[in-house]
């Protein structure tokens, strides 16, 4: 998981959006109304909206183009469900939020990735295949 999480309000411009993005290096920043994650926003999404029309940037809000499912998760999920929620809905992060819905962190495929390597890759110092259990993220 990654974080602090860079973050947009639900109306703002899919230009400043883009900008928050290219600012902090980033691939994802969240969407929030009044401080409550409502979802999350990928350079995916402002890549399709650029692709059908550029000034679509100019005019659309970071709310218009989020999903019909929020992909937001809390920060106890296990490898195993992150990853099913992952697959299922065709993305390549979830918003980790807390129980007040504020945004956490932002987990990726590549920090799943990470975690699979880390329990099935090289061995560790004692000759072991990775010493994580499989349904528990890291801290």
């Amino acid at each position: 998981m990654h974080g602090p999480v860079v973050a947009v309000a639900g109306h703002d411009t899919l230009w400043q959006a883009m900008d928050r993005m290219l600012t902090a290096h980033l691939r994802h920043v969240a969407v929030v109304d009044e401080g409550h994650a409502v979802g999350l926003l990928s350079d995916r999404d402002l890549a399709s909206v650029w692709a059908l029309d550029p000034l679509g940037l100019k005019h659309r809000t970071a709310r218009d183009v989020l999903g019909p499912e929020p992909c937001l998760v809390a920060p106890d999920i296990d490898v195993i469900s992150a990853s099913e929620r992952l697959l299922g809905a065709g993305l390549d992060a979830l918003l980790v939020v807390d129980e007040t819905d504020h945004p956490v962190g932002v987990l990726t495929d590549h920090d799943l990735l990470d975690i699979l390597v880390g329990l099935y890759g090289k061995p560790d110092d004692h000759g072991e295949q990775g010493s994580r259990h499989p349904n528990m993220l890291p801290d």
